[in-house]
C-alpha cells in the first residue's frame, strides 16, 4: 500500500493544527522542541510498533550511527531562557520592568538577534498583549491589562494541568504518579496538585492495591458553555479520531460497512439562507450533543446500581461540524 501522499497530507493538517493552536488567543507558544518532539514520539511509536532501529533509521534517510547519534544529542538538548521562546521571555521582562524602553530591552537581549527582538516587540504591539508608546529605541512598552487579553497567568495555567490530568487519568487509569507525569509531559509535582484538587471535589478517584497509589476516574467532562478547559476538551476530541483511524487501520479493513463500530464518517449539506433544510443543518452538532448527553445519562443510571464485570468495553463517540462559507470571501 503506498501511503507517502496521505502521510504528507496528514503531516500537513497536523501542522495547520499545531499552528493554530500555538497562537490561540493572540499567544505565542515556544515552539523550539516540536520538530524534536516529533522526532522522538514518532520512533518511540515506531518501536512499539515493533519496526527495528536500523530499520526507522532508513525511513528518516539516516545512517543508523547519524541515528543514534540524533537521539543522543535530542537528549542532551536544552532551552535557553528556562524553555520559554524569546516571545515569552521578552513578555515576561516588559511585565516585571515596565515601562521599559526599546533600547534597555534590546541591551537584556543583546546576545539573540536584534532583528528576532525588534519582530517579537512589533508582534507584542501588533496582537494588543503590550502598549507601546514612541518610535524607535525610545518607545515605551508596557503590559496590556488583563481585561485586555485572555492571558490568566499562573490560575489559568493551574486551571489547564487540572483537565488535562483529569483527562489522562479517565482515558489510561488505573495509572500511577510516575506513569501520569510521563504521559502528560507535565512534572510530578503539579500533577500530584492537581490531583489533590480532583481528588478533593470528586473528580478523581485514588486506590493502593500495593505499595503504589494509582488514580481513576469513572468520566471525564467539560460542561458547553464554561471558559476553562477547552484545552483538555480539544486533545480529548483529538485523541479520539486519532485512536479510531489507528484501531480501524490495524483491524486491516480498508472499507466501511454499515453496521461499523469502529471508524467515522464526514458529510458535507450544501445549504444557504433561507433553504428549508438550513436550520435542521446547522443545528446538527446540537442535535447529535443532546442525543449523546441523554445516552450518557441512561448509561450512567443504570451503571451506578449495576453488577460490573471485571472487563468493560468504552464505545468513544466524537463528533465536530464547522461552517464554511463562500459569501463575502469567508
Amino acid at each position: 500500500m503506498n501511503v507517502q501522499i496521505l502521510v504528507n497530507s496528514v503531516v500537513q493538517q497536523t501542522m495547520v493544527l499545531l499552528a493554530h493552536i500555538a497562537t490561540a488567543g493572540g499567544s505565542r507558544a515556544p515552539l523550539a522542541q516540536v520538530a524534536n518532539q516529533v522526532f522522538l514520539d514518532l520512533t518511540n511509536e515506531l518501536m512499539n510498533q515493533g519496526v527495528k532501529k536500523n530499520v526507522i533509521a532508513d525511513m528518516f534517510g539516516l545512517a543508523l550511527r547519524t541515528y543514534h547519534r540524533k537521539i543522543r544529542t535530542i537528549g542532551e538538548c536544552r532551552t535557553d531562557y528556562g524553555g520559554q521562546s524569546i516571545w515569552e521571555a521578552v513578555l515576561n521582562y516588559i511585565r516585571q520592568k515596565e515601562p521599559v524602553s526599546a533600547r534597555e530591552i534590546q541591551q537584556r537581549f543583546q546576545n539573540d538577534d536584534p532583528a528576532v527582538v525588534s519582530s517579537v516587540l512589533n508582534d507584542l504591539s501588533n496582537t494588543g498583549m503590550v502598549y507601546r508608546a514612541g518610535r524607535g529605541m525610545r518607545a515605551l512598552y508596557r503590559i496590556a491589562d488583563q481585561a485586555d487579553f485572555e492571558d490568566r497567568g499562573d490560575s489559568a495555567r493551574e486551571d489547564v494541568y487540572q483537565y488535562l490530568v483529569w483527562l489522562t487519568v479517565y482515558r489510561q487509569g488505573p495509572i500511577a504518579l510516575k506513569e501520569l507525569s510521563t504521559a502528560i509531559r507535565l512534572d510530578e509535582e503539579h500533577c500530584k496538585k492537581a490531583l489533590d484538587i480532583l481528588i478533593s471535589d470528586g473528580r478523581v478517584n485514588a486506590s493502593q492495591p500495593d505499595e503504589t497509589t494509582l488514580y481513576h476516574s469513572p468520566r471525564f467532562d467539560v460542561p458547553v458553555g464554561t471558559a476553562v478547559g477547552w484545552e483538555a476538551a480539544l486533545l480529548d476530541h483529538y485523541q479520539a479520531v486519532v485512536s479510531a483511524i489507528c484501531v480501524k487501520l490495524r483491524s486491516g479493513i480498508s472499507r466501511s460497512e454499515h453496521d461499523d463500530t469502529i471508524g467515522g464518517g464526514t458529510y458535507t449539506l450544501n445549504i444557504w439562507p433561507g433553504h428549508p433544510f438550513e436550520r435542521e443543518a446547522l443545528g446538527m452538532l446540537a442535535t447529535v450533543r443532546r442525543t449523546i448527553n441523554e445516552l450518557r445519562g441512561r448509561v450512567d443510571n443504570y451503571n451506578s446500581t449495576a453488577l460490573k464485570p471485571e472487563s468493560i468495553d468504552q464505545v468513544v463517540f466524537y463528533m465536530g461540524q464547522y461552517v464554511k462559507s463562500d459569501r463575502n470571501g469567508e
